[in-house]
């Protein structure tokens, strides 16, 4: 953390750099908060307020993002991970039976009627491995026997999850990560081998990518926002698979669009899935579909 007498005028200055760049008055404070955190001199400090000022994300520039229970590494070139995507880790812990106190829509999924006393779990489209590896911890400290898999096509992707796995997982044995095109018919993973298949596919459509917020657009990797042009292209393939290496009875949790729950349902049925839902994140959106093989 920095050290200096001009503190004060300092973080007054850089305050209102970023609120003259755009940044809400508020915002701008807990921003120029975090940056002090993380900034070890002044010179540092104004380095972070100049990229901010370009519209580079937070997480690139502190180098990581806080989701569900843990602090992930972030790098440039790796999606960043949203809290409404943590309405994801909690419908897979609560079909696992291990979720203490769901609210909302979670409650309309049903636990697992197999035993997952022991189980296998896999995150396609991993990014920094965020929903696997909290998944993964928190079934561990429930005492499950847990193996987990994460996939992606991205070296870099592939290389921040490896990094988060190594500083973040409660037990390195039993987690793994490998490189795979998930478009790819050819898989390495099993037939018939896991009980929870996870993903947050690329979802964005043509039209929307063209309005994109330019903190996003301009930054954060396109091979990870863009799904096609209607953002579906990822869906049935992921089903597909997902038809292929589930046991019998396990379960399929897929993020998308606001406006995509629909469509993402009509796909789970088309693939033979059962209970088939769509669940609200916490702002009241549209974010998760379930189906259970």
């Amino acid at each position: 953390m920095r050290m200096t007498m001009s503190g004060d005028l300092i973080t007054t200055n850089a305050i209102n750099e970023l609120i003259e760049a755009g940044i809400d008055k508020e915002d701008a404070r807990l921003e120029v908060s975090l940056f002090e955190e993380a900034a070890k001199d002044d010179k540092e400090l104004m380095s972070f307020i100049s990229r901010r000022k370009t519209g580079e994300p937070m997480a690139y520039i502190l180098g990581y993002r806080d989701f569900y229970r843990d602090r992930f590494k972030v790098a440039e070139g790796v999606l960043i991970p949203r809290s409404d995507t943590e309405i994801l880790v909690e419908t897979a812990l609560w079909f696992a039976g291990a979720l203490d106190f769901p609210t909302g829509d979670i409650l309309k999924v049903p636990k697992s009627f197999n035993d997952l006393s022991s189980l296998n779990i896999v995150d396609l489209c991993t990014g920094t491995g965020c929903i696997g590896i909290s998944v993964y911890n928190e079934l561990l400290s429930k005492g499950r026997n847990v193996r987990c898999v994460l996939t992606d096509i991205s070296d870099t992707a592939l290389s921040c999850a490896k990094a988060n796995i190594e500083a973040l997982s409660k037990d390195k044995d039993n987690i793994r990560c490998f490189k795979e095109d998930v478009l790819d018919d050819q898989s390495k993973l099993p037939e018939e081998s896991f009980d929870i298949v996870m993903s947050n596919p690329p979802y964005i459509t043509a039209k929307d990518m063209t309005e994109l917020d330019k903190t996003v657009g301009e930054h954060e990797p396109h091979l990870a926002l863009f799904g096609g042009d209607d953002g579906m292209t990822f869906y049935p393939v992921i089903a597909k698979k997902a038809k292929k290496i589930l046991k019998s009875g396990g379960a399929l949790i897929v993020e998308h669009g606001y406006d995509q729950g629909e469509k993402v349902r009509n796909v789970f049925t088309e693939y033979g899935f059962n209970y088939v839902t769509t669940l609200k994140d916490y702002g009241g959106v549209d974010r998760v579909t379930f189906g259970v093989r």
